[in-house]
């Protein structure tokens, strides 16, 4: 009996049956594929979408039309360009041009039977802001107002994502770049991410009338090249952070809350140091507050030097803008523990071997307010709160300058000098055994509210500034004795914002650890009178060829003189006489002593009479 053969695949073999008809499916979807590219980019389908472009770009930007290729990828995607974006003045350059355009059609959309784009590629953009970004910011109100945008479209379509790679923006000339980013729509949410050139980010959203910013991990190589020349300072390291986020209020009123963080920031500048600067870190955070329709704007923060922790200062700020701008800053310390703070600081600000370091909690504040274009007038106010400080530094007995000890001058002519400062040097004298008018002279030339403040003189401060304003240069200081002092004992010469700085520290420590009485004795009794003259005791041998217990009203009028430029001021001792403006000014000074009671009606007189008679030799 024969059997009928089988259909069925022998074992072993592979079936073919099905394999045909996916194969020739594959083949016809391949072939659609290709025909469907083919007819995408012929004549006819380029010339409809290249008029479809040339017009939306025209509507929504004012743009000119795309010359160059145009065409259509196996993925459907529009490539053409450069576009090119005019200017709001004739004879700039066009506020944005862009060497490629990539489209891919959002596929939704093109299957309801609408062209809308999906993903837009932008390559090689440049966007010419203007000096003051008065481009960009036509430009956007040329968005705002299109025919689009007035009917509730927008600038961009409802979902959009935008990538940008080659991007240069320029604000006359500074420029930001290249860098790479991206802009993706969402509704009513916007959102905006830049990449720097150094690798950092910067993040804009938008939510309805908030906003939210950040930047993160950028150096100074993400800044422009003509930036980072145009700063007083070169930055050799360190990153920030930062966040803002806003928030609309009632009427025209806003506010955002903002937070920086700055790590191991290096810094360089002759005016600043003769070297680097840092690391130092900070942290600011506060609340920024605006109405727009009052010109009025308000900050309340705190900085916070070193890590999480270290120094903390309260600061708070308003700027009013109608009429004649006005402003007012202020910085507050509260209770802070000096060596904390001192540790918060770069080590450049540290204080010098064998300087005083005393510990114990410092209160201050420092206000500077006052119409903003008239220096002159500006206001200086300030306090120090030091008695707890105090209390803590005079408990320990460690303070060198108590006693004897061994002061070597800076700058002199001649061969480096040690001077004993107390008993032991004979030239050495006690502040109890000078006449008292030579205290005074030298106390109302130098530091007339010496035994008042607690290291600095703010009222004096605010005359400085003033007469500086009024004279367009620096004319006088404001230094204290303290401050003198300070600088002449630990520091050098050189006229740096850093040794400023020090100066301070060095201030807070001396007063803090040393009795008015005592800072007084010291000073005078190393401070320069002439080349290589130092204490009082010397300069009065040097120019009268006295002990300095015997100087009388006017010699002692004469040395509180010559304190400001000792060297150029020698020259009326090298003369042998002194020239008229000179004697004014010591005259000038006796008048002052007599009206606020230091001299008597028959002193002043004498005073006044007597000449200045230099020693001969």
């Amino acid at each position: 009996m024969r059997t009928a053969p089988s259909t069925a695949p022998r074992a072993g073999r592979p079936g073919r049956g099905p394999s045909r008809p996916v194969a020739a499916a594959a083949a016809a979807l391949v072939a659609a594929w290709a025909g469907g590219h083919a007819l995408l980019n012929s004549p006819p389908v380029l010339d409809l979408l290249r008029a479809r472009a040339q017009g939306l770009l025209r509507e929504r930007l004012g743009a000119q039309a795309p010359s160059g290729s145009f065409a259509v990828d196996w993925l459907g995607r529009v490539s053409f360009g450069p576009v090119a974006v005019p200017a709001s003045r004739a004879g700039r350059p066009p506020v944005v041009r862009v060497d490629r355009v990539l489209v891919s059609p959002r596929w939704t959309a093109l299957l309801a039977g609408r062209a809308e784009p999906g993903l837009v590629h932008l390559s090689g953009v440049r966007v010419e802001a203007g000096p003051h970004a008065e481009e960009a910011r036509a430009l956007w109100e040329r968005l705002r107002g299109g025919p689009r945008a007035r009917a509730g479209g927008g600038p961009m379509p409802v979902e959009t994502e935008i990538r940008l790679r080659g991007l240069v923006l320029a604000f006359g000339q500074v420029e930001l770049g290249p860098l790479a980013g991206s802009l993706r729509r969402s509704g009513r949410e916007l959102r905006a991410e830049l990449v720097l050139p150094d690798g950092g980010r910067m993040e804009l959203e938008r939510r309805g009338g908030e906003i939210r910013a950040e930047v993160a991990g950028v150096t100074a190589d993400d800044l422009p090249a003509s930036l980072r020349e145009a700063l007083p300072f070169a930055i050799a390291g360190g990153s920030l952070d930062g966040r803002l986020e806003t928030v609309s209020g009632p009427a025209r009123t806003s506010s955002a809350s903002v937070r920086l963080r700055a790590r191991d920031v290096v810094v360089e500048s002759e005016r600043l140091a003769a070297g680097p600067v840092g690391p130092v870190s900070a942290d600011l955070e506060g609340t920024v507050r605006w109405d727009a329709g009052a010109g009025y704007a308000s900050m309340a923060g705190r900085l916070t030097l070193g890590e999480p922790g270290g120094l903390p200062v309260q600061l708070a700020a308003e700027v009013e803008l109608p009429g004649e701008p006005r402003f007012a800053v202020e910085a507050r310390l509260e209770r802070v523990d000096f060596q904390s703070a001192l540790a918060a600081l770069p080590p450049q600000l540290a204080p010098p071997p064998g300087a005083p370091q005393p510990s114990g909690p410092v209160s201050g504040r420092l206000a500077l307010a006052g119409p903003l274009r008239r220096p002159a007038e500006w206001k200086v106010e300030g306090a120090l709160d030091l008695a707890e400080l105090r209390r803590a530094a005079r408990g320990d007995g460690k303070d060198a300058l108590a006693g004897t000890f061994a002061y070597r001058p800076e700058g002199g002519d001649g061969p480096a000098r040690e001077i004993l400062v107390g008993p032991e040097n004979p030239g050495f004298v006690p502040l109890p055994e000078l006449p008292p008018h030579v205290a005074r002279a030298v106390l109302l030339s130098e530091d007339a509210g010496f035994y008042f403040h607690s290291g600095f003189d703010f009222a004096e401060m605010r005359n400085a500034l003033a007469a500086g304003a009024e004279a367009g240069h620096l004319v006088r200081g404001a230094s204290t004795i303290t401050q003198q002092l300070a600088k002449n004992l630990f520091l050098s010469r050189e006229r740096t914002l850093s040794r400023k700085a020090r100066e301070a520290l060095l201030t807070l420590a001396l007063e803090a650890e040393l009795p008015k009485a005592r800072l007084l004795e010291i000073y005078l009794n190393i401070v320069e009178w002439g080349p290589d003259v130092y204490g009082i005791g010397e300069a009065a041998r040097h120019y009268f060829g006295k002990d300095a217990r015997s100087l009388t009203p006017k010699e002692a009028a004469f040395l509180a003189t010559v304190i400001p430029s000792p060297i150029r001021h020698h020259a009326q001792f090298v003369r042998g006489e002194l020239s008229e403006s000179f004697r004014e000014r010591i005259d000038g000074l006796l008048l002052r002593m007599a009206s606020f009671g230091q001299l008597t009606d028959e002193e002043l007189r004498e005073a006044l009479e007597q000449p200045v008679v230099f020693r001969r030799g």
